[in-house]
């Protein structure tokens, strides 16, 4: 017997299952660090950048018996000053032992594993090191040439662009060019995040379908995403520049304005922190809706199948 109404789709039954981009999860991941994970998150970016940073200016203080940031902060060392400062300065051998080495390296650490855990948990996961790994590698195979061709070709555009001696154009490629580059990184974040996650849940269709779909959850929606990497990227190159030009224009002559630019920084640090963890949290949300959005496909064409060959 001929059905006598066209089935309805999931685009039209259920609004819930329809296809969404990542723009429409900006709001439910707002929270952002402010999670249990995600503090631990904010703190170790502020233990890797501002801790390394105390460190190397100690490890400096301990080396040369003097400290003269204060008096000559925001000048400028050249190339062969920092050469001989590492050569003649007896830092090179002793740098391995500094405390800068071992801040940095624990606060990436706590950066990475709290991440993790916060976007697997946001996903409704449990984190495991061995998904971690592997879609690292899966990030490799579907992820890297086309993110570097992109932004190669990009950054091709651009220095063009700043070799045609207009000076709006020059500035647009001295601006952009570094941008595209942290933006691949971004992007490359991104495409580790759903193939980690997809890992974590484990293929369901096989390896190929998970590659297909950690590679089209990124390619669907290139404009969006392409956006949120660039300008996440911009926003939290901006706001430690922000701090370092101020303390450039005030100078360091006082001990009090040294600790003001380093309370500054810090809560900067706590910010781009903050913003890492929206964004692991909107991938996150994003990732899970479109999990339920290609299984309720699959399980339709599956349906549709079968009916066709009764």
């Amino acid at each position: 017997m001929e059905p006598t109404e066209r089935p309805t789709t999931i685009h039209i039954s259920e609004e819930d299952l329809a296809p969404r981009g990542p723009w429409s999860f900006l709001r439910s991941s707002l929270p952002g660090g402010f999670t249990r994970w995600g503090w631990g998150l904010m703190g170790g970016w502020m233990l890797a950048l501002l801790g390394s940073t105390l460190g190397w200016a100690g490890h400096l203080r301990r080396a040369a018996g003097w400290s003269a940031l204060p008096s000559h902060w925001g000048e400028s060392l050249s190339a062969r000053d920092i050469w001989e400062l590492v050569e003649n300065g007896g830092l090179k051998h002793s740098f391995t032992n500094s405390p800068t080495v071992h801040l940095f390296a624990l606060g990436i650490i706590i950066v990475l594993w709290c991440g993790w855990r916060l976007q697997a948990e946001e996903a409704a996961l449990k984190a495991r090191l061995s998904s971690w790994l592997l879609g690292a590698l899966d990030t490799l195979l579907i992820g890297f040439l086309p993110l570097g061709l992109v932004a190669w070709l990009v950054d091709l555009f651009l220095a063009k662009l700043g070799a045609s001696g207009i000076e709006a154009l020059g500035w647009t490629a001295f601006f952009g060019r570094p941008l595209v580059w942290m933006g691949l990184v971004a992007a490359l974040n991104l495409q580790w995040w759903f193939c980690r996650l997809g890992r974590l849940a484990g293929p369901p269709r096989g390896y190929r379908a998970h590659l297909a779909d950690s590679f089209l959850r990124l390619w669907s929606h290139p404009i969006q995403w392409g956006l949120i990497s660039v300008g996440g990227a911009a926003l939290r190159a901006l706001l430690p520049f922000l701090v370092l030009l101020l303390a450039w224009r005030m100078g360091g002559g006082t001990t009090f304005r040294v600790w003001l630019f380093l309370l500054l920084q810090l809560l900067v640090t706590a910010i781009n922190g903050w913003l890492m963890g929206w964004l692991l949290r909107l991938a996150a949300q994003f990732w899970s809706h479109d999990v339920i959005v290609r299984d309720v496909r699959a399980a339709l064409k599956e349906s549709v199948r079968e009916a066709s060959a009764l």
